[in-house]
């Protein structure tokens, strides 16, 4: 009956182990499910290693010896003298763009890239600019010549003169005068019009280019894209340029640990919820191993009066043997064998060395191991002069009576006594 209670009890276990484990499969899944995706680097970040970021252009900037600080806060105009502004993506709310514009009227130079920007002031293709055609492909490598789809053609910007063309994917020349600072206007149907264009701001200057898209890490390195960009924000080592990104884009270094937003306005809602749901998890889990069913089985308690346990040996010992004779040889057999490991006796010795040993270390008289180890018991009442007699002996010898919990016999024979 216990086995099967045991039994019953470890399936029903086993069974709310598999439950609460397929319960935690799902909470997982369900997480994984409410989890945001974690979003794409952004076009034209500076931090971005993708072929639409400009990691390699800050990269390429501070070789020339640039210190280039990549904030969304524009430098103030007592800076103007030092440092450069680049607006590669103008996504500037008002109050940046109208710093960019203190900055260049108090002298700035500042260099927007992006050709739909208003800062520079150059048209759209609907105002009078050219989309720029005959891109080669990419996956060329050649010189700058041969690279270039816009060669510099009519140059007066004097920075820019040495230059042997620019690699525009998808950019536009913007319409210019005679009388202005141009240059790389050489290309199909560029008549009047240029890919860079500088204007007066104040005492700055504005310079606007056709195409940011140039500038990204994949054609950073076309033609003399990266030529054009260094001259245009390091003439000299040591210039501080400050790529200047909206205050949409995603936060930068200078950003962390700005704003009034506290650690659980900062924390997103999907790890709460992971939170949550682990510890539901967790304590499903939890009761579905604590529990036990079944009914509670009671267990004999072992008899504490050592009198009463050796009785209980005796008679154990006879019921399992179905004779004294049979009893009596056990026990003997059992004292035998500890008198041997006791004393450092091989167990096939003779008695009479037995004897000896157990003599000169125990106290106990000449002759009376010996005598006691050949005694026989052919009823009831010799078995229980014979067990009194062997308790006495484990008492001399060892200092203890004759355990009752289990009687181990010779060739594993164990007999249970309680």
């Amino acid at each position: 009956m216990a086995r099967t209670a045991t039994q019953s009890t470890g399936a029903s276990g086993g069974v709310k182990a598999v439950g609460a484990m397929v319960f935690v499969i799902v909470m997982a899944l369900v997480v994984l499910l409410l989890v945001r995706a974690r979003p794409a680097s952004e076009p034209y970040d500076p931090r971005s290693g993708q072929p639409d970021g400009a990691r390699g252009l800050v990269l390429t900037l501070q070789d020339a010896g640039a210190d280039v600080d990549s904030t969304s806060d524009v430098p103030s105009p007592d800076q103007a003298g030092s440092a450069r502004i680049l607006v590669l993506d103008d996504r500037l709310d008002d109050e940046q763009r109208n710093a960019v514009l203190d900055f260049a009227e108090a002298g700035g130079v500042v260099v927007v890239a992006d050709p739909s920007s208003t800062l520079h002031g150059g048209p759209d293709v609907d105002g009078g600019a050219v989309p720029i055609s005959g891109a080669t492909s990419a996956a060329e490598r050649r010189d700058a010549e041969a690279e270039r789809n816009v060669a510099p053609g009519e140059c007066t910007i004097g920075a820019l003169a040495e230059l042997r063309g620019v690699f525009v994917p998808s950019g536009v020349l913007f319409p210019v005068g005679p009388a202005e600072p141009q240059c790389f206007t050489d290309a199909p149907g560029a008549d009047g019009h240029a890919f860079v264009i500088a204007r007066e701001f104040g005492a700055g200057l504005i310079v606007g280019l056709g195409d940011n898209d140039a500038f990204v890490n994949l054609s950073l390195r076309r033609a003399d894209n990266s030529g054009l960009i260094v001259s245009l924000l390091v003439p000299t080592r040591g210039t501080d340029v400050a790529f200047v990104t909206g205050r949409g884009a995603s936060p930068t270094v200078s950003d962390v640990g700005s704003g009034d937003d506290t650690l659980r306005d900062l924390v997103p809602t999907w790890a709460w919820m992971s939170l949550v749901l682990g510890a539901i998890a967790f304590v499903v889990f939890a009761v579905s191993r604590s529990a036990r069913e079944g009914r509670i089985v009671s267990e004999p308690v072992a008899a504490p009066i050592a009198g009463s346990e050796l009785v209980s040996a005796t008679g154990n010992l006879m019921q399992r043997a179905g004779h004294a004779s049979r009893a009596g040889w056990l026990l003997l057999s059992r004292l035998h064998r500890d008198l041997c490991q006791a004393h450092g006796v091989d167990v096939n010795a003779p008695l009479e060395d037995l004897d000896r040993a157990v003599a000169e270390r125990s106290g106990v008289a000449q002759g009376e191991t010996e005598h006691l180890l050949r005694r026989t018991a052919s009823d009831t009442a010799s078995l229980v002069a014979l067990t009194a007699a062997i308790d006495q002996m484990r008492r001399q010898v060892f200092g203890e009576p004759l355990t009752s919990n289990s009687t181990t016999a010779p060739n594993d024979e164990r007999v249970t006594t309680s």
